[in-house]
């Protein structure tokens, strides 16, 4: 049996230490690599961790300062809210102030209408009033004047002559007492005595102080004569204003409806016009 020598023994193991040297050599260089591989993520996550908080603190920094400028933009926006509300105020304000004036405006405009409509009906019905009473007054007057002028009684014709000179004018009054001086001794001859009833009295006219009236009656005349009977006599008066009273100053005698007359004995008889028993005398204006 042959033995190796030296030299063929040493080359194996040169050759084997070669062999792990270049072994060891890659797991060296994976260890360097993992190290530096390592080191690289250690600082690269450092560097994440401080880029992160980095982050963090400038996200929070913004976050503080985009909720400090929000809370200030709402403090504002509810400001604007609030001046809003209080000029819309002001304006409604001012509105119902302006519908106020208005309202009292139109309010005054309707009292002064209504004030003035007031004024307007109480003078025409004063005025109204006061022509209704001055026709009353003028209607009396002349009813009043129709029956004094035919009623009388032959025991006081004196008493009959001052009726008739109180409800007549100046002139008129007059003219009655010439006519009635020549009838007197005929009345009282034939102690004629007369009544007489107002029928109807119609207020024609009124201008001013003047008036015209028409007054219808029925009379009766009784005396030694017979009786004498006029239905429907019509007297038309013409009334003037002297001191405050109505007084008749002229009349005119129109026909009467009907006249009848019975003699003593109650036999009818021919009515005549110069008979004493005739109406009162009729004076010419």
């Amino acid at each position: 049996m042959t033995m190796p020598t030296e030299s063929t023994r040493t080359e194996p193991a040169e050759s084997t230490k070669a062999e792990e040297l270049e072994a060891s050599a890659p797991a060296e260089e994976n260890e360097a690599s993992t190290e530096a591989d390592a080191g690289t993520k250690i600082e690269e996550n450092d560097a994440v961790t401080e880029a992160g908080a980095s982050t963090k603190g400038d996200t929070k920094g913004d976050t503080k300062s985009e909720g400090s400028d929000a809370g200030a933009q709402a403090e504002e926006a509810e400001e604007d809210a609030k001046a809003g509300e209080r000029k819309a105020g002001r304006r409604i304000s001012l509105s119902l102030r302006g519908l106020d004036r208005l309202t009292a405006a139109a309010l005054v405009l309707v009292l002064a209408a209504a004030l003035a409509t007031a004024v307007v009906q109480w003078r025409e019905a004063s005025r109204l009033a006061a022509a209704k009473e001055t026709e009353q007054r003028v209607r009396t007057r002349a009813a009043e004047f129709g029956q004094a002028l035919l009623a009388y009684k032959h025991t006081d014709l004196a008493g009959a002559r001052a009726r008739i000179r109180g409800l007549t004018s100046a002139d008129f009054g007059q003219s009655y007492e010439t006519a009635f001086a020549g009838l007197a001794g005929v009345i009282t001859k034939y102690k004629a005595d007369a009544t007489a009833t107002v029928r109807d009295t119609y207020v024609n006219e009124i201008d001013g102080s003047r008036a015209k009236a028409l007054v219808v009656l029925d009379s009766e005349v009784r005396s030694t004569a017979g009786v004498r009977r006029v239905v429907g006599t019509k007297l038309l008066l013409e009334l003037v204003l002297e001191k405050g009273s109505w007084r008749v100053g002229a009349l005119s005698s129109l026909e009467a409806d009907s006249e009848t007359m019975t003699g003593p004995d109650g036999k009818p008889q021919q009515p005549s016009g110069a008979d004493p028993l005739a109406p009162a005398p009729k004076p010419s204006p």
